[in-house]
């Protein structure tokens, strides 16, 4: 039997008032998908397009703002020094806001792609890219976001170290020789505070569209090669 579609009275108040404040902000092609039976460490994620850099970071600024209202605030975030890929994680639910070029390059909906999506109502000037298309992509691509996002506290340095951990001696053999090298600790990703984005400096942006009314600060780099897509490594699983 069919499920019924998803609509957006399925979505939690919170995705459904960080959806709203995201349209207000003239996001563009906002996608909800249901990742509960997907991704195992958050239920929903939200996906949105800006323009520019300063356009992304407009927008997770509304987002953050409006949903504080809501006595919500995120419990990690990450990218909000740059504004290419702005995550932010509300345990429940993701929220991810791509300059454009971006979104395109790591493509989440297809890595996704078993993921119910939910049917949004929106108007189609809102779905439509066709002004992003032509958007210069970064010279340097963001790194993946959020691989440890949604693990227990000490659960991935714990599976780290023992992946980089020396296996051990048998029983009365020669400890000498070359030092057996500690398992270093991995490449979490950081988390911003939230009150960070307010300390970001009006004219550190360099992408995005540089011929909108409030983007005229900006600089599209013309010379930027295509990007090559990268392969997103999966993100960890609650337990």
């Amino acid at each position: 039997m069919t499920k019924p579609a998803l609509t957006r009275a399925a979505l939690p108040p919170a995705l459904q008032r960080a959806l709203d404040l995201a349209v207000d902000a003239k996001a563009a092609a906002p996608v909800v998908l249901q990742l509960t039976d997907v991704a195992g460490y958050t239920d929903w994620a939200l996906v949105v397009s800006g323009r520019s850099d300063r356009h992304v970071g407009g927008i997770t600024e509304a987002i953050m703002a409006g949903l504080k209202d809501m006595q919500t605030t995120p419990i990690g975030t990450d990218g909000l020094e740059e504004h290419l890929w702005d995550l932010l994680d509300y345990d429940d639910f993701l929220i991810h806001v791509f300059y454009h070029p971006v979104r395109k390059h790591y493509d989440l909906e297809s890595m996704w792609r078993d993921a119910p999506r939910a049917e949004l109502g929106l108007p189609p000037e809102v779905m439509d890219t066709s002004t992003l298309e032509g958007l210069a992509p970064p010279v340097d691509m963001p790194p993946f976001r959020g691989g440890s996002f949604g693990a227990f506290p000490g659960e991935l340095e714990d599976e780290e170290e023992l992946a980089g951990a020396p296996g051990e001696l048998p029983e009365g053999g020669d400890d000498e020789g070359e030092d057996l090298d500690e398992g270093e600790e991995g490449d979490v990703a950081e988390y911003d505070e939230p009150d960070d984005f307010a300390d970001d400096e009006e004219g550190d942006y360099a992408y995005g569209d540089e011929d909108d009314e409030d983007d005229e600060d900006l600089a599209a780099d013309d010379d930027a090669g295509e990007a090559v897509p990268a392969e997103a490594p999966p993100p960890a699983r609650r337990k």
